[in-house]
C-alpha cells in the first residue's frame, strides 16, 4: 500500500461528497450526479490502493480528477477554479517512485494539455444561472482543496525522503551482514571518544579481537557456515558489552570495541568475559555445532599530547599477534603477557 494515496484519496471522498449537495443547491443535477461517480471512483482508488493495485488506484484518480475538471470547467467556466485540481497531479505522478517513467511523462503531458486547452475554451464561459458572488467562493474552495491535496502529498515525500536519508545513512555505517557498526563509523566513535575523552582527562579502553582458524571454518565447512558464525557471534559480543560500549565489525573476521571510560585492566576484565561468551556459545548451522574461540588484543587511549586513536589500535594490535602466536583463545593486554582467568571477577 502507497501511504501517501491513502491520505489523498481521503481527501478526494470528503470533497466530492460535499460537492453533491452543493451542485445539487447550484442546480447543477449533472454535476451532483457525477459527483456520485467521483466519490465512487476514489472509494475505489482507496481499496485498490489496500490491494496493493497501485496502477489501477492511480488510473482511478487520473481519470477523475481529469474529467472532473473537464466536466465543471465547460459547465461553470474558467474562473470557477476547478482546473486547479489539475495542478497536484503531476507533482503525484513525479514523486510516485512505483509508477513506469514512461506513465509519469504520459500522464503529466496529458495534464499539461488539458489543463491549456481548458483555459483557451473555457475563459469566456460565464454560467448564467450562478450569481458572481457564488462563483467567486467557488474559486476559493477550488484553491483551497487542491493547495490541501499537494500540501499532503508533499509533507508525505518530504517525510518519505528524510526516512530514505536516513535509512541509507544507516546503512552506510552498518556491515551488512552482521548489522554491527562497520569500519567508518568505529572510527567516527573512536574520534568522538577521544575528543570527550581529551576535555576530561580521561580514558577508554581498545580492544581489537579475532576469530580464530576462520579460514579453516570457511575452508572446510564453507562460506555459509562462515557467515552464520560472523552473525551469531556478532550476537554474542553484543550480549556482553555495557550499554556505553560500541563494537564493529573491523573487517574479515577482526571485531574492534570500544570501551568508554575504562582503564587497561577494566578493559581486559571485559575482554576476557567477551573471550568466554565466544568459548562457551552455541553456534550451530544445518544442525552441526561449530565451535569458535576468539584472541583479544587490549590496549588504552590515554590522554597525552599527541596521542592517537591509531595509536592504541595499533597497540591491541600488536597485543592481538602475541596472543596468536602463544596459542589463541586468550586476551593479552599491550602491556602484559595473557590476562589471568583470575582477573574475571
Amino acid at each position: 500500500m502507497v501511504p501517501v494515496v491513502a491520505h489523498v484519496t481521503t481527501v478526494g471522498i470528503a470533497a466530492h461528497a460535499l460537492f453533491i449537495p452543493l451542485f445539487y443547491w447550484l442546480g447543477l443535477p449533472l454535476m451532483a450526479v457525477f459527483n456520485v461517480f467521483s466519490v465512487a471512483a476514489w472509494i475505489g482508488a482507496r481499496a485498490a490502493n489496500q490491494r496493493r493495485l497501485d496502477g489501477l488506484a492511480t488510473l482511478l484518480m487520473f481519470v477523475e480528477v481529469v474529467g472532473h475538471a473537464v466536466l465543471a470547467c465547460r459547465l461553470l467556466g474558467w474562473q470557477s477554479g476547478f482546473h486547479y485540481y489539475l495542478i497536484p497531479v503531476v507533482p503525484f505522478l513525479m514523486f510516485h517512485d512505483r509508477l513506469p517513467t514512461r506513465a509519469v511523462v504520459a500522464g503529466s503531458a496529458v495534464v499539461t494539455a488539458t489543463y491549456l486547452l481548458l483555459r483557451a475554451a473555457t475563459i469566456d464561459v460565464v454560467p448564467a444561472s450562478i450569481s458572481p458572488a457564488v462563483l467567486h467562493a467557488l474559486e476559493y474552495g477550488n484553491i483551497a482543496i487542491p493547495l490541501g491535496a499537494l500540501g499532503v502529498i508533499s509533507i508525505y515525500f518530504r517525510l518519505a525522503s528524510m526516512e530514505a536519508e536516513r535509512s541509507m545513512e544507516a546503512l552506510a555505517m552498518t556491515d551488512a551482514l552482521t548489522r554491527l557498526p562497520n569500519r567508518r563509523r568505529m572510527r567516527e566513535l573512536l574520534e568522538s571518544e577521544r575528543v570527550r575523552c581529551a576535555r576530561g582527562g580521561r580514558s577508554f579502553g581498545v580492544l581489537l579481537a579475532d576469530i580464530d582458524a576462520f579460514k579453516q571454518i570457511n575452508d572446510t565447512r564453507g562460506h555459509d557456515t562462515g557467515d552464520r558464525v560472523l552473525v551469531e557471534l556478532s550476537a554474542v559480543l553484543r550480549g556482553v558489552l555495557r550499554g556505553q560500549d560500541a563494537v564493529a565489525r573491523w573487517g574479515g573476521e577482526e571485531f574492534l570495541f570500544l570501551l568508554p571510560d575504562t582503564d587497561l585492566h577494566g578493559a581486559g576484565v571485559v575482554a576476557e568475559k567477551l573471550r568466554v561468551a565466544v568459548d562457551c556459545a552455541n553456534i550451530t548451522f544445518e544442525h552441526r555445532r561449530v565451535p569458535v574461540a576468539m584472541t583479544f588484543g587490549v590496549a588504552m587511549w590515554a590522554h597525552a599530547h599527541g596521542a592517537t586513536v591509531d595509536d592504541a589500535i595499533q597497540r591491541a594490535d600488536r597485543a592481538l599477534y602475541r596472543g596468536k602466536h602463544a596459542g589463541k583463545n586468550q586476551v593479552v593486554l599491550e602491556s602484559s603477557d595473557v590476562l589471568p582467568m583470575s582477573a574475571v571477577s
